[in-house]
């Protein structure tokens, strides 16, 4: 799958990049996270908004959220 890093979001040693897919139809928003420099993987969030993939990245920097693969 193609995509397109958006943004992203750190805070300590967490670090989350809001992505969007390219040349999919419909396009689809994710975040990849990563700690301590490591990528730990990619949550997709099929029929939700770039907000929604933001509010996720936000919220895993700061420790709201936590990603397990």
């Amino acid at each position: 799958m193609k995509y397109m890093e958006i943004s992203s979001y750190s805070q300590g040693n967490r670090k989350a990049d809001v992505l969007r897919t390219s040349g999919e139809s419909p396009n689809y928003w994710g975040c990849r996270f990563y700690l301590a420099g490591n990528s730990l993987g990619i949550e997709w969030y099929k029929g939700h908004s770039e907000s929604y993939a933001e509010d996720a990245a936000e919220n895993y920097v700061e420790g709201i959220k936590d990603y397990t693969p």
